[in-house]
């Protein structure tokens, strides 16, 4: 008899539970989903690198390198790659040669290239509907698809290392044997070389290439974009996923105690009839510990399930956006003992601790309900007497269960926190790239030279650059010489107004992240010959893609050693005519506005589930405690109905306080996103070459509040139809029973 107590209590209070329940629910779901997917991609990738030897870095030069001399000298394996674009349309597919000792291909599906095949990454393929034993031609040639390729250092495929998201649809990557690429290549601009290995002077080892062979960069593996961007990911994405299923786990054992709390008080002479019938508190105790164990059941249990169900498609979309293999697998049964084992850590003890003060009571206490009794006879709070007597009743509702409005106000504060981060991020994404495009970036195309160039030959504005390192650290900062008057780079303050450029000036990207003001110092190191220059700031640009600075032109090649009028690159507004053999790489702004749109609708759908969760919450959170709070005062609102108060009036006194609560939490998740950002713009994207204007601005903030105030309104809204079922001649009827 006493075992189903509990389920029909359950059954009968179902608003009060079933909140709690979905949150635990969604804690389990959110935890396993997310470790399913870390470890499967973490640890094919780590597999995946290891065993097709990943590079530790590459490095270009002018000149051909003596490769076997140098790995036999620094014992490291050495192999060059060649790579070449093919367009149609408006698509590209950038094809390098199978390579045999350093980042060797995976085939994923298929077979390895022969003479006349080709393999393509899988998502170009899927974006482009290209099958194996497809056909393509490629400049009259007819090649055949033979299978799907993972590259591992090409995990983040990017066309350009400035673009941000990958753009499938346009861009992708292949591989064929080198035999038929030579039909393609007409001339090499410059030779590539990939190295597995580690030397322990790199300095040396760079000084000697570049005496020997000239070299012209130099990308360690910490450095490189496509690479870094994918472990950033997985060094983020379990944390986040700890945090955010332990915070809904703490917010709900809250919950879980307010709830029962206050039921077992409203039970006083139950609970003193099971003494009285000769049950001892061991027994009561079971009885109601049962409590927390069904709600962790039924959470946990369904919430463990569906976040298995649903990790295959998760990680495939997860996948989409980085390209590691999943060869294999796994199943994290750790992870997932915690995802089911953790809530109930938090469940049980928050059942007990709401239970042991009531059973510490002699049974006439309980029978009689005398702490209850004192508890309003202790917190008359006679200072609100000024007040009238709706408000009185409002304030007393909040002041004398401060533990619901906390929680209330915590729950609140993390939902803005989570909307604020999705809302702001979107707003960044769409001034990263429109923005600054637009309006800072003034060129259409930009093209980097192989070689130091004195004469400009095109209609063109020509710049130079150097690669840096921060003295002291691994980020990279990129210097660029611009002329002074340029109408192809418009640097602007903070306040709009455009930057003269003496001295250096650097993008607000580099000062958020190492803290730099107008005056400080910048130390810097050459990335290829290891000299050493302190560069004073001379301003700061609104500018938020790459670490950059920029001089004049002239000044730059001053202070670097350069001879006058020197430049390696040209920014045009039209596509120059310059012969494939003389450039690095070039660039052309629209392809990268393009990659952003056509990633947006994946980026807005990430979003959407951040505004899901955030809406969730704040709607749970708020409704279980209203309910609540109507449960606890049916006879007093029964009484002021006879009384003639309205729905309204009785809905604003009794949850009324919940409106400070919500202004209060919502006000709080705005320095706590702060803190938030300052972590990712100090840490995560500390050794990015870019940031973001995270800075939530009076819309976003108004956006926030809006939407997460719907959601208070509609749990009020169900709150009130509560109010209005109650029926004063039931309730005095249950009285007099």
């Amino acid at each position: 008899m006493l075992k189903k107590i509990p389920m029909r209590i359950i059954w009968r209070d179902k608003s009060h539970f079933l909140g709690i329940i979905f949150l635990v629910l969604f804690a389990s779901f959110g935890y396993a989903i997310f470790s399913i997917l870390i470890t499967n991609i973490d640890t094919n990738y780590k597999n995946f690198v290891e065993k097709y030897n990943q590079e530790n870095f590459h490095f270009t030069t002018f000149f051909p390198i003596d490769i076997s001399s140098l790995e036999k000298k620094y014992n490291v394996l050495i192999e060059e790659k060649f790579t070449w674009d093919f367009e149609y349309g408006d698509r590209l597919i950038r094809f390098f040669n199978l390579t045999e000792k350093v980042n060797k291909p995976l085939i994923l599906e298929g077979t390895l290239p022969k003479i006349g095949e080709i393999a393509v990454d899988p998502n170009f393929a899927k974006a482009n509907k290209l099958r194996i034993g497809d056909g393509i031609e490629i400049n009259g040639i007819k090649f055949r698809i033979s299978g799907y390729v993972a590259l591992p250092d090409y995990i983040y495929i990017t066309k350009n290392e400035t673009d941000l998201l990958p753009d499938p649809m346009h861009f992708g990557i292949g591989i064929m044997n080198f035999e038929d690429m030579r039909k393609f290549l007409e001339s090499v601009a410059y030779r590539y070389y990939m190295v597995r290995g580690t030397i322990s002077d790199l300095s040396s080892f760079k000084n000697e290439i570049n005496s020997k062979y000239r070299l012209i960069s130099f990308v360690e593996k910490d450095e490189n974009f496509r690479i870094i961007v994918t472990e950033m990911k997985m060094k983020s994405a379990k944390p986040m996923a700890f945090v955010i299923s332990g915070t809904i786990l703490v917010i709900s054992s809250i919950l879980l105690f307010i709830v029962l709390r206050r039921l077992i008080n409203s039970m006083h002479a139950e609970v003193g009839t099971l003494y009285a019938l000769g049950y001892n508190s061991r027994e009561i105790v079971g009885v109601y510990i049962l409590f927390p164990i069904y709600i962790w059941l039924m959470g946990v249990i369904p919430g463990s399930i569906i976040g298995y169900a649903l990790s295959g498609p998760f990680t495939d979309f997860y996948v989409s956006f980085i390209s590691v293999p999943i060869v294999e697998k796994f199943i994290p049964t750790k992870d997932l003992l915690i995802a089911f084992f953790v809530p109930a850590l938090f469940m049980i003890p928050s059942g007990y601790i709401a239970i042991k003060d009531l059973l510490k009571k002699r049974v006439v206490e309980i029978i009689r309900g005398e702490s209850e009794k004192g508890f309003k006879t202790r917190f008359r709070m006679e200072f609100l007497d000024r007040f009238s007597f709706k408000r009185r009743v409002m304030l007393k509702q909040g002041l004398l269960h401060p533990s619901r409005e906390l929680v209330l106000i915590i729950g609140v504060a993390f939902a803005t926190l989570i909307i604020l981060y999705g809302v702001v991020a979107k707003s960044a994404l769409s001034y990263l790239v429109e923005d600054t495009f637009q309006n800072t970036y003034k060129y259409s195309y930009m093209y980097l030279l192989n070689y130091y160039e004195k004469e400009n030959k095109y209609d063109a504005e020509p710049f130079n650059m150097l690669s840096f390192y921060l003295k002291g650290t691994k980020s990279k900062v990129v210097i660029y010489g611009i002329l002074k008057d340029s109408q192809m780079i418009l640097l602007k303050d903070g306040k709009g107004d455009k930057i003269n450029l003496e001295g250096l000036v650097i993008s607000q990207s580099l000062a958020d992240k190492f803290g730099l003001k107008v005056g400080d110092v910048l130390n810097l190191v050459n990335n290829i010959d290891g000299k050493e220059y302190s560069l004073k700031v001379t301003g700061i640009a609104d500018l938020y893609v790459g670490n950059n600075g920029y001089m004049s032109l002239e000044e730059f090649n001053e202070t670097f050693g350069f001879d006058k009028g020197s430049f390696i690159g040209l920014y045009s507004f039209h596509k120059l005519d310059i012969p494939k053999e003389d450039l690095v790489t070039y660039m052309s702004k629209e392809d990268a506005i393009k990659a952003f749109k056509d990633s947006a609708q994946s980026v807005d759908q990430m979003l959407q589930v951040m505004y899901l969760i955030s809406f969730f919450l704040a709607f749970t959170i708020i409704y279980v405690l209203a309910s609540l709070v109507i449960t606890e005062n049916r006879k007093p609102l029964a009484i002021f109905k006879i009384l003639g108060f309205r729905d309204g009036e009785l809905s604003s006194m009794f949850l009324g306080f919940n409106n400070f609560s919500f202004i209060v939490g919502f006000l709080l998740g705005i320095p706590l996103y702060n803190m938030l950002i300052s972590y990712i713009i100090k840490g995560v994207l500390k050794d990015v070459d870019f940031s973001f204007k995270l800075q939530a601005q009076f819309n976003d903030i108004l956006f926030s509040f809006t939407y997460l105030f719907v959601a208070f309104l509609f749990s009020r809204y169900l709150g009130r139809r509560r109010i209005n079922s109650i029926s004063p001649v039931v309730i005095l009827k249950e009285q007099s029973e």
